[in-house]
C-alpha cells in the first residue's frame, strides 16, 4: 500500500574557604590537616573554585552523588494547545499506538538535494589512489630530484645541506612573484625527496619573498603538510548514530581526531534527534579517511561510511527533506479503521504545525518566551529563563546563580564545557551589567532559534484560528505563492550547529523529537533568511538588496474558479519584509500587541529585527506506505536499522504475537514534524507525559498471546529486558559525564 511520489568548571575544586576542604581557611583556620581522607582531602569532597561574591573563593558545596544525578528533567511539560496546535484535518476517529516506545522504533534517513536517501552501507574507507604527480616525476628523471620544479643547482644546495653537520645553516629560494601553487611545489618536491630531515618554510625579507630550508633539529617546526591526492578537498561521508543527536555526534568525532578541530568543521545539512536511529551525510576538509573511520571506530552508537569525494561543504539547509520508517506499537484498533486513517493521512495530509519539540519541554519557560523576551529588549528575562533551576546536573549551580549571581554559578562547577549555561555565566561574571553583550556571547544560531520559536508559536496559533474561522477551503483574503516553489526551500538559519547547542538538551532532552532538521524546511522564505536583516552579496562581494518573496491575496472570484486548494495556501511568520494575509492581520496584529509587539517585530538592533518568513498551511507525506505486525516482547526490534542490515540481524516473526505494530514509511520535506503527522493519524496528543503513559501497556494486559497460551514467563523476562535498556541508557549518560569530569579535571592540573 503506498500512494505519491518523491521528487528530484572546574569540577572539584582546588582549594576552598569554608566546608571540609584540604585547606580550610573558613571556619576552622589555618590548614587543616585533620579531613585529608578518601573524601575530603584536598578539597575533593566539596567543590571550591574561584568566586569573586565570596572573597575569591566559591561558597561550599554539598556533595552530590553523580551516580543518581538525573538528566535535566522537566516538571510540567508543555502541551500541544499551550504551543497553539489545536486542530485536525482528517475526519476519522484515530487510534491508540505508543510513539517512540524505543528510539529504534524510530528511524530517519536524510534526502540530499538530488534526491538520494541516506544509507551507511559499506564501513571501509577507500584506499588512497596513486599520486599522477609522483609517477610522471619517476617516468621523467631516474633520480629523487624534480628539476621541473628546482633548478639542479638548488637541489645540490639543499642536498648539501640535508648532509652538513653545521645546524645553523640554510638554503634560501627567492619566490618573488611565484604564486602560492607554484611555492607548495617546491616544499612538496623537497619534502617528497628528503622526507622530515629537511624543515621548509616561506618567510618574507623587505619586498622579497622566500622559501627557507633548514636541517632538522628541535625547537624548528617541522612542515606537516601534506599532499591531498583524493578527488576533492572535501570528503563526503553517511554519519549512523544511535540515541544521540548530531551535535553531539559531531563534538565526540572531532574529539576522537586528536586535533585541534571544531566540532562546526564538520559540515553536515541538518540535525537529526536523539531518541531515534538515524543516517546522515557529514562533509570534512582535507581529513584523511582513514582517520576519519578510525576516529568512529570505538564509538558504539556512532558508525561512518560510504566516503566520497567533493569539491562542495555541507552546510545547513543542503537538503530535500527526510525518510522516515516508524514502528508504532500496541496498535488495538480494527485494521480497517487504522486503513482508513493512513489513507486519508496519505491523502490529505496534516496541519504543518510546528512541534512541541520546537519549544522545548518545560512549560515554565518554553523557549518563545526567551525569544519574546528578547525581542522586547527585556535581556534580563531572557537570561532569568535560559538559567532557570531544573532538576538535573546544573541545577545546584543554577540555584547559585539565582541566590548569588554568575560567580557562585561558575565555582559551583558546571562540566558542560561548550553549554548555553556556561558561555551566559562567563560573559556575566566578566560584565554582569552588559546583559545584551552576555547574550551575544551565545552562537547565533543558539539565538536564533530563541527568536525564531516565537515566530512559530505565532504561525501555530494563526493557522488553528484561520481554520476555525474559514474551514480547511481556500477563503478570500488567503495567501498563496507566485511562483513555483519546493517545500523544502529554506535558508533560514535557526538550526543548530554541534559547538553552538550542546546545552540545548537541557531545555529539549527527552521529548518526542521527529527526527526531522530544526531547520525550517517546510517554509518559503522572503528574500536571504541566513540572517534576518542581512542582504546578500553578489558574486563581486557587493551586497544585493533582498528581493521580496512574490505572493498573491485571493479574491473571491479566485475561489469560486476552484483553481486553489487548502494545499496551495501559504501563512506567514511575522516580520518586516512579508504580506500579512487580509483575513487574518486582524489575528496577528491582536496576537503580537498582547506581547508587547508590533507586527514588523523591528528592533533598533538590528539582529533583533525579524524579516519573517512563509509556511505551507498544509503538508502532504510523500510515497507513504504502511503494514502491520505482531510481536510478543515490548524491546523486540521491530525495524532494521542500516548498521542491522550490514550485520545480518534479522527481524523475528511472530505472526501470532500478543501486540499488534503499525509499521509506517514517509518522506517529508526538511523540518516538516513527522509527530504532527502521527498526531494527525492517531488524533491524540504527542507530548511525552502523554506516551509515557501509555508504554506500561505490557504491564497491563494478560499474559496471554492470541491464541490464548499463557506468556507470563515471556512477559517478566521482556519487562526486565526493557528496564535493563532503561538502566544501560542512564549508565551511558553518567559514563559520559564522569568522563567530561575527568577530562575537566586533567587540565585543570
Amino acid at each position: 500500500m503506498s500512494s505519491g511520489n518523491w521528487g528530484n568548571r572546574k569540577p572539584w575544586g582546588g582549594r576552598g574557604r569554608g566546608g571540609f576542604g584540604g585547606r580550610d581557611r573558613g571556619s576552622r583556620g589555618g590548614v587543616n590537616k585533620n579531613y585529608r581522607g578518601h573524601n575530603f582531602g584536598n578539597n575533593r569532597g566539596f567543590r571550591g573554585g574561584r568566586q569573586n561574591d565570596y572573597g575569591g573563593r566559591g561558597p561550599p558545596q554539598p556533595f552530590q552523588n553523580y551516580s543518581k544525578t538525573p538528566r535535566d528533567t522537566p516538571g510540567k511539560r508543555l502541551s500541544e494547545e499551550e504551543i497553539g496546535v489545536t486542530e485536525y484535518i482528517n475526519d476519522h476517529e484515530g487510534f491508540l499506538g505508543v510513539i517512540k516506545s524505543r528510539y529504534s522504533d524510530f528511524q530517519v534517513s536524510e534526502i540530499n538535494l538530488k534526491g538520494e536517501i541516506a544509507k551507511l552501507t559499506n564501513t571501509k574507507p577507500p584506499q588512497p589512489p596513486v599520486d599522477k604527480d609522483v609517477e610522471q616525476d619517476e617516468d621523467l628523471l631516474l633520480n629523487k630530484y624534480n628539476v621541473e620544479i628546482l633548478p639542479m643547482d638548488e637541489w645540490d644546495r639543499i642536498n648539501k645541506l640535508a648532509v652538513s653537520e653545521a645546524s645553523s645553516e640554510k638554503v634560501e629560494i627567492d619566490v618573488t612573484g611565484m604564486t602560492k601553487e607554484q611555492r607548495t611545489k617546491i616544499h612538496d618536491a623537497v619534502k617528497k625527496a628528503f622526507g622530515d630531515s629537511i624543515v621548509g618554510s616561506t618567510v618574507g625579507d623587505g619586498d622579497k619573498k622566500l622559501v627557507r630550508f633548514e636541517r632538522y633539529r628541535k625547537g624548528v617546526r617541522i612542515d606537516n603538510r601534506v599532499k591531498w591526492v583524493w578527488g576533492g578537498e572535501h570528503v563526503h561521508f553517511i554519519l549512523h548514530k544511535e540515541n544521540c543527536d548530531t551535535m553531539d555526534a559531531a563534538q565526540r568525532l572531532a574529539e576522537r581526531l586528536r586535533m585541534n578541530l571544531r566540532p562546526s568543521c564538520l559540515g553536515y545539512a541538518g540535525t537529526k534527534d536523539r531518541r531515534a536511529k538515524t543516517s546522515q551525510w557529514f562533509s570534512a576538509r582535507k581529513i584523511d579517511p582513514r582517520r576519519l573511520a578510525g576516529a568512529a571506530r570505538d564509538l558504539r552508537d556512532i558508525h561512518i561510511g560510504n566516503f566520497t569525494f567533493s569539491d562542495t561543504h555541507l552546510k545547513l539547509g543542503m537538503l530535500k527533506g527526510n525518510r522516515f520508517r516508524i514502528a508504532l506499537r500496541n496498535v488495538t484498533a480494527a485494521d480497517d479503521s487504522v486503513e482508513k486513517a493512513c489513507q486519508l493521512l496519505s491523502e490529505r495530509g496534516f496541519i504543518n504545525y510546528y512541534g512541541l519539540q520546537r519549544f522545548g519541554t518545560r512549560a515554565d519557560t518554553p523557549t518563545y518566551e526567551i525569544g519574546k523576551s528578547m525581542l522586547k529588549g527585556e535581556f534580563q528575562e531572557a537570561i532569568n529563563g535560559i538559567l532557570r533551576p531544573r532538576p538535573g546536573p546544573l541545577q545546584y549551580a543554577l540555584e547559585q546563580y539565582r541566590e548569588h549571581g554568575a560567580g557562585a554559578a561558575l565555582a559551583a562547577g558546571i562540566r558542560s564545557h561548550n553549554s548555553i549555561e556556561l558561555r551566559l555565566l562567563k560573559a556575566l561574571a566578566s560584565q554582569p551589567k552588559d546583559l545584551l553583550g552576555a547574550l551575544n556571547k551565545l552562537a547565533r544560531n543558539t539565538r536564533l532559534l530563541y527568536l525564531h520559536s516565537y515566530q512559530s508559536m505565532v504561525w501555530n496559533r494563526a493557522v488553528s484560528e484561520r481554520i476555525k474561522r474559514f474551514g480547511l477551503k481556500p477563503a478570500a483574503g488567503d495567501l498563496v505563492p507566485l511562483t513555483e516553489v519546493d517545500d523544502d526551500i529554506d535558508e533560514d538559519s535557526d538550526e543548530e550547529t554541534p559547538d553552538d547547542q550542546e546545552g540545548v538538551e537541557t531545555q529539549d532532552g527527552g521529548d518526542i523529537q521527529d527526527g526531522g532538521d530544526i531547520q525550517d524546511g517546510g517554509d518559503i522564505q522572503d528574500g536571504d533568511q541566513t540572517s534576518t536583516t542581512e542582504s546578500k552579496e553578489n558574486k563581486t562581494g557587493m551586497q544585493k538588496e533582498p528581493v521580496k518573496f512574490p505572493v498573491k491575496i485571493l479574491t473571491q472570484e479566485d475561489v469560486d474558479s476552484g483553481q486553489f486548494s487548502i494545499l496551495d495556501i501559504i501563512m506567514p511568520l511575522p516580520g518586516y519584509f512579508i504580506d500579512y494575509p487580509p483575513n487574518m492581520v486582524d489575528f496577528y496584529e491582536e496576537l503580537l500587541k498582547k506581547d508587547g509587539l508590533t507586527l514588523e517585530l523591528k528592533n533598533k538592533i538590528k539582529s533583533l529585527s525579524m524579516s519573517g518568513a512563509y509556511r505551507r498551511l498544509v503538508t502532504r507525506p510523500i510515497d507513504m506506505s504502511w503494514s502491520f505486525v505482531r510481536y510478543n516482547s515490548p524491546t523486540e526490534d521491530l525495524i532494521l536499522s542500516d548498521m542491522d542490515e550490514i550485520r545480518g540481524v534479522t527481524l523475528k516473526e511472530t505472526p501470532d504475537g500478543q501486540y499488534k505494530a503499525l509499521l509506517l514509511s514517509m518522506s517529508l520535506p526538511a523540518s516538516c514534524y513527522a509527530t504532527m503527522a502521527l498526531r494527525e493519524l492517531l488524533k491524540v496528543d504527542t507530548s511525552g507525559d502523554n506516551q509515557a503513559l501509555q508504554n506500561n501497556y505490557h504491564k497491563k494486559t494478560d499474559a496471554t498471546d492470541a491464541k490464548g497460551n499463557d506468556i507470563s514467563e515471556k512477559t517478566e523476562e521482556s519487562d526486565n529486558g526493557n528496564e535493563g535498556e532503561k538502566e544501560n541508557g542512564a549508565k551511558r549518560k553518567l559514563d559520559s559525564e564522569d568522563s567530561d569530569a575527568k577530562r575537566a579535571k586533567q587540565g585543570e592540573e
